[in-house]
């Protein structure tokens, strides 16, 4: 019992070990007839290397202080935070940085709602995003972090991008927008959401497409109905989504299996005056 916990924390040590053995350099410089091992012994890395040759005792008590020292190295500072830890200095690298991978931290990291002072500044990022999502050239990966971190903005402007982003001929595109569209949805974007999770070809897309349902918690019974044939799905993967989304959307736990949700279902259907609309919603097929 607790051999888990130590090995946590053995890792944790090797993994600092293994930093400073890579960063540290040689403390001193090499004598004439002195062997390079011994000046190794006596520097950084060769301490570093001794830790980790040590017993289990050793390693574990000085685990905290290697991390901590790993961590605020200016290397470390550095590797980081390349975009800053502000709004104000992340949106300047997501607008300016000639480097896509800084751009694609940049969005990445503006989507936490910790680097924002207001609303003021979020609404300024959002329709900066906006404008990227929709008119600029960046790499698919980027869009999708995009399409992401406007979800994660939970601002109601950000909906008529997403909402034509759910057609992206872009599959990783129409992932993130579906779940990012179930957090600043309206009601009626239920039915395009169903439409994804019943038409798309892209196993992810469904998924996604059943994650923003779970977000979006639509009230009409029709879209409950169209999760429990989910149910019974031929892909497992369907089949759990499904069900979590149920829970999500009803507060209820009624177990794994189709039939106590239909019962639920049925009587809220029942209740629901026929419309022209209903077939926009479609019971999902079996589609691999």
């Amino acid at each position: 019992m607790g051999r888990g916990k130590h090995d946590e924390q053995e890792l944790i040590t090797r993994s600092s070990c293994s930093w400073l053995i890579r960063r540290a350099p040689l403390r001193y410089a090499p004598r004439p007839g002195v062997p390079l091992r011994e000046h190794f012994d006596h520097s950084d890395a060769g301490k570093a290397r001794t830790v980790m040759d040590d017993s289990l005792s050793t390693r574990r008590a000085l685990a905290p202080w290697l991390t901590i020292a790993a961590l605020t190295a200016p290397q470390g500072c550095a590797a980081l935070n390349p975009v800053g830890t502000t709004a104000t200095n992340i949106l300047r690298h997501a607008q300016s940085d000639p480097d896509p991978n800084v751009r694609y931290l940049a969005y990445s990291k503006l989507g936490s709602a910790n680097v924002y002072d207001n609303e003021e500044q979020k609404r300024e990022v959002l329709r900066v995003l906006v404008k990227r999502l929709e008119f600029s050239q960046e790499p698919v990966a980027s869009r999708a972090m995009i399409c992401r971190t406007l979800g994660e903005l939970r601002l109601p402007e950000a909906h008529d991008a997403l909402l034509k982003a759910v057609d992206d001929n872009d599959a990783i595109i129409r992932v993130e927008a579906c779940r990012a569209l179930g957090k600043v949805g309206r009601p009626e974007d239920a039915t395009v959401l169903c439409r994804v999770m019943t038409v798309d070809t892209l196993l992810d897309a469904k998924i996604a497409a059943i994650d923003g349902l779970a977000a979006l918690k639509p009230k009409d019974p029709r879209i409950l109905q169209v999760l429990v044939e989910g149910m019974d799905n031929d892909l497992p993967a369907i089949r759990l989504s499904s069900v979590q989304a149920l829970r999500a959307i009803t507060g209820k736990d009624l177990g794994v299996e189709p039939k106590p949700w239909r019962e639920l279902v049925q009587p809220m259907l029942a209740q629901q005056p026929s419309a022209a609309a209903d077939a926009a919603v479609q019971p999902v097929g079996t589609t691999k």
